[in-house]
């Protein structure tokens, strides 16, 4: 199961699909995300202490529980290439791409909250998680 931003910024901040992004942790499948993903999360608790959403321990306690979590991380340089060249395909970010590459490469499904995100994995035939009783 590769896992993006916006399903670990749900894990540590309650927001609607906490409870059910929540589930893969309680899951037996391995989780994977290339080694941006935890900058991208940081990136969204930093904008939510900005609209003090969130205070700056949240985001530390935050930080530090995701890095605690039995994650694979991929090498993002390894498929920046590959993610580089299927931006432009899609005309879709880098770093959604790098999350669609590793999900293909490990035949796996893609977690994600994010809408833009979710139809580029459609268009590519990557399958999506879906919560159970969504």
């Amino acid at each position: 199961m590769v896992v993006d931003a916006s399903i670990a910024v749900q894990w540590f901040v309650p927001e609607p699909g906490s409870e059910a992004a929540a589930s893969l942790l309680a899951g037996e499948r391995p989780l994977a995300a290339p080694d941006i993903m935890p900058v991208e999360a940081s990136n969204a608790w930093w904008k939510k202490v900005r609209r003090r959403e969130m205070n700056r321990e949240q985001l530390d306690e935050a930080l530090l529980n995701l890095l605690s979590l039995d994650i694979r991380w991929a090498s993002s340089t390894h498929l920046l290439r590959r993610a580089a060249g299927l931006s432009v395909e899609l005309d879709h970010p880098v770093y959604d791409c790098l999350y669609l590459l590793l999900a293909t490469e490990q035949r796996g499904e893609l977690a994600t909250a994010d809408t833009r995100l979710r139809h580029a994995a459609r268009r590519l035939d990557v399958d999506l998680w879906v919560a159970a009783g969504a």
